[in-house]
């Protein structure tokens, strides 16, 4: 007998349902229809920026996202806590240590056996190097730790870039867009580099990694140290562009994992932005079908296509922000665990 699959059910080789194919498709020839003979830059409103690499253009928005400031003091004090970042040190150690006396790392510097891998550590926290006292710590704990999280207490709101990025496909295509988001004051801006024509890769790509130069910055993204982070250094090798991109990375999919996958299931970033946010998108093109709505683009010069691409990026975004925001200031960084509004909302 055949079994004929039911629309929403079955995938295609590209990992979208048949209905999802089916309402991007449809909804792709009403941008064609409704964005006919309007320009780009009309459709968009952005403007060109000059980098080293050529001119590009950002498409730039706003609205309202607050993040609290950094709070040095506590962060030291709840990762000192922790004995067990010592190498050496078990658990079973670290509460035997703590009955004769030893309460912190700092305590432990006295200690005959521990001091010198204590003092390593200390002067790591007392020195505020993020990516270095992250590594230490993921080598005694998973990368997903709240302690790595912690770390991110050591940084001013306005030093986390934000980044997401849409390409032409896997392994060595071209980055189609790029878009960064930056907090400051009670604000968040997404600026976004969008390849009018494939030629402009990398002055977008310059213009991108141009925000992790500055002092302090460090990079936040959702699957970045998988897929973005590894994607941008492939292509800025393929143009022959230098760039330091050895800042401190927090990557929230590890972090949302730790916290939210018995509970949601699918970790995915729409699921996570429904089941936390009650986020529900409407006109959103699946990230597997961004390239066919680019190359629509391509061939037919209607920038129709590419509003629900650039729409899909700023909200993805936008939502990195708010989930990393969430977890960093309600996951409590001393007992591992997700409480009170880190913990799914009753809807």
């Amino acid at each position: 007998m055949i079994s004929i699959p039911m629309a929403g059910f079955f995938s295609r080789p590209d990992g979208t349902s048949v209905s999802d194919y089916d309402r991007a498709r449809r909804l792709k020839h009403r941008l064609l229809e409704r964005y006919r003979d309007i320009p780009l830059e009309t459709v968009f409103c952005g403007r060109e920026e000059a980098t080293p690499a050529g001119a590009c253009y950002v498409v730039e928005s706003s609205e309202t996202l607050a993040m609290e400031g950094a709070d040095r003091e506590r962060a030291r004090a709840t990762i000192l806590a922790d004995l067990t970042l010592v190498r050496g040190i078990g658990e079973r150690t670290a509460a035997r240590l703590r009955q004769q006396g030893y309460r912190t790392v700092t305590d432990l510097t006295r200690h005959p056996r521990y001091g010198s891998d204590a003092g390593l550590l200390l002067r790591q926290v007392s020195s505020g190097t993020t990516a270095d006292l992250m590594q230490s710590i993921g080598r005694r704990h998973q990368v997903s730790h709240p302690l790595v999280l912690k770390t991110s207490r050591f940084h001013d709101p306005g030093d986390f870039v934000f980044l997401d990025i849409e390409t032409l496909g896997l392994f060595s295509r071209p980055v189609i867009l790029a878009g960064v988001a930056l907090v400051s004051g009670s604000a968040i801006t997404v600026r976004q580099y969008l390849l009018r024509d494939i030629d402009e890769e990398a002055a977008a790509l310059s213009a991108t990694v141009g925000h992790l130069a500055a002092k302090n910055a460090c990079l936040v993204t959702f699957n970045g140290k998988a897929f973005d982070l590894p994607y941008v250094q492939d292509r800025l090798a393929h143009h022959g562009i230098a760039a330091d991109l050895g800042v401190p990375h927090f990557d929230a999919l590890h972090f949302s994992r730790r916290c939210w996958k018995k509970q949601v299931g699918s970790c995915r970033l729409t699921a996570l932005e429904r089941a936390v946010f009650g986020i529900e998108r409407s006109d959103d093109v699946p990230s597997a079908l961004v390239p066919e709505f680019y190359e629509t683009y391509l061939r037919t010069g209607n920038a129709g296509p590419l509003v629900p691409v650039v729409e899909h990026n700023r909200q993805d975004l936008i939502s990195l922000a708010r989930l990393f925001i969430h977890l960093r200031e309600e996951w409590d960084g001393s007992s591992g665990t997700c409480h009170g509004t880190a913990a799914l909302p009753d809807r």
